[in-house]
C-alpha cells in the first residue's frame, strides 16, 4: 500500500514538471497593420481591376507586343531559375516567384483578347522568339561565372525589361493594357533596384545597356515601391503604400516550467506591407 502511494506520488511530480507554462506567443495581427506574412491573395488587387475596365479594340502592334512581353517576363523566370540552381541565392528563387507573376499578370490581357499563349507549351529555357532563346543562352552562360556576373546579368534583364515595357507604354493606348504595363515597370524598377544593391554591397556595380545611364541611375537611387498601380501609374485606391506599425496580436505559446497549462501572450508581427492589399511584386 505504502509502495503504491509513494509511486503515484512521484508520478504526480514528473507530470507537473512536464507541464509546459504560460510564454509569450507569435503576433497574428490583422493584415497590413503590421502581422507577420499572411497568405497570397487568391486574386491580385490588379486582376479585379483589369477585369472592371472596358475591353477596347487591340491593335496589331498591341497584341504583338503583348505575346513577346509574355515570353521575355518567362526569359527572366527561366534565367533566374538556372542561376538559382547554380550558385544557390535566394534573391533568385524570389525574384523568379515575382516573374512568374508578371507572366501571369500578360497572359490576364492575352485571355481577355483571345490572343495565343507563346509559353503554353514551352519548356524552361524555350522560346518562340529566337532572339530570346539566344539571349537566354547567353544570359545563363555569363550568369554562371560567378555571383557578382549573375547579379550583373539580373540587373541587364529588368533593364531590357523596362526598356520593352516603356516602348509598349507609347504604343498602347488601351487601359487595361497599360495597367497590366505600369505594374510590370513597377515590378523591373524594384528588381533592378535589388540587384544594383546587392552589386554595391560586393564593391561591384551595373552599367546600363538598354536604358540611358541618367534614368538606371535614378531608378536606383529611388525607393522601393508597393501596391498595384492603374493604367497612369496611380496606386490603386486601397493599396497600400509602405510597412505598416509594428502591430499587437495575440498568441499562444508552450515554455517549460514548474505551472501546468498554456498561457497567451502578445507578440508583434513586422509589419512588412505585404497584405492582401499590397502585392510587392
Amino acid at each position: 500500500m505504502k509502495k503504491t502511494a509513494l509511486l503515484a506520488l512521484l508520478l504526480l511530480a514528473t507530470s507537473l514538471v512536464a507541464q509546459p507554462g504560460p510564454k509569450g506567443g507569435a503576433g497574428n495581427g490583422p493584415a497590413n497593420s503590421g502581422a507577420g506574412t499572411p497568405a497570397a491573395p487568391t486574386v491580385s488587387p490588379l486582376a479585379t481591376y483589369v477585369a472592371s475596365l472596358p475591353m477596347e479594340a487591340l491593335s496589331s502592334v498591341e497584341a504583338t507586343q503583348l505575346a513577346s512581353l509574355r515570353e521575355e517576363e518567362k526569359l527572366a523566370r527561366d534565367v533566374y531559375r538556372a542561376l538559382f540552381a547554380v550558385n544557390g541565392d535566394r534573391a533568385f528563387a524570389n525574384i523568379a516567384a515575382a516573374e512568374q507573376r508578371h507572366m501571369d499578370d500578360v497572359k490576364l490581357l492575352l485571355d481577355r483578347y483571345g490572343l495565343a499563349d507563346p509559353a503554353a507549351t514551352t519548356a524552361p529555357g524555350e522560346f518562340k522568339d529566337a532572339r530570346l532563346a539566344s539571349l537566354y543562352v547567353d544570359l545563363v552562360a555569363r550568369g554562371k561565372a560567378s555571383l557578382v556576373e549573375a547579379l550583373k546579368v539580373g540587373a541587364t534583364i529588368e533593364d531590357l525589361d523596362l526598356a520593352d515595357v516603356g516602348r509598349a507604354l507609347e504604343a498602347s493606348d488601351n487601359r487595361d493594357v497599360d495597367a497590366v504595363m505600369q505594374n510590370l515597370a513597377k515590378g523591373s524598377r524594384n528588381h533592378l533596384r535589388a540587384f544594383s544593391s546587392r552589386l554595391a554591397a560586393m564593391g561591384a556595380s551595373y552599367a546600363a545597356q538598354y536604358l540611358p545611364a541618367d534614368e538606371v541611375a535614378k531608378i536606383v537611387a529611388a525607393s522601393h515601391e508597393r501596391g498595384a498601380y492603374d493604367e497612369n501609374g496611380k496606386l490603386l485606391a486601397g493599396t497600400c503604400t509602405g510597412r505598416g506599425p509594428g502591430g499587437r496580436g495575440q498568441g499562444h505559446g508552450y515554455g517549460r516550467g514548474q505551472g501546468a497549462g498554456n498561457g497567451s501572450g502578445a507578440g508583434f508581427g513586422p509589419g512588412d506591407g505585404t497584405g492582401t492589399n499590397c502585392p510587392n511584386r
